[in-house]
């Protein structure tokens, strides 16, 4: 996702509300297997230093395996990103064309991963393998 840092230097502030579509390859190499309606809100302004501040919302639903069951289990979540860039002249001179933040999008979406999630429809009653069975507090 780009923010035309041209509007941000004449209006010293750019109001975001956009959805938003992340590449694949970004989380090929975590539990995620699918993100759903990504969807960014916020602020983008300069400070009084000079710093690019972002204040954005960002909300979506992550497809992750069951922990039990290995079947797809949608994940909603939500996120509050407060992001201060420094040097906005730097950046703005680095990066004529926009500001890309899909990193920072990135970043806070893989601290929003559960450690584990469990399918609604998963029977937990009979679950074993081979030597082994889950046992559960209720049963004796």
């Amino acid at each position: 996702m780009k923010i035309d840092l041209n509007n941000l230097n004449r209006l010293n502030k750019i109001e975001i509300d956009e959805d938003v579509n992340l590449d694949i390859n970004s989380y090929s190499k975590t539990d995620i297997r699918e993100l759903k309606d990504l969807h960014v809100v916020g602020i983008v302004e300069i400070d009084y230093e000079n710093n690019i501040v972002l204040n954005l919302k960002l909300s979506g639903t992550m497809v992750l395996p069951c922990a039990l069951t290995l079947v797809d289990v949608p994940y909603k979540f939500e996120t509050i990103i407060e992001e201060n860039l420094e040097n906005f002249d730097e950046i703005y001179k680095n990066n004529r064309n926009g500001l890309e933040i899909s990193s920072i999008l990135w970043e806070n979406i893989v601290l929003e991963i559960p450690m584990r999630v469990v399918s609604e429809n998963a029977d937990v009653k009979n679950i074993s393998g081979d030597g082994w069975k889950l046992i559960s507090e209720e049963k004796e």
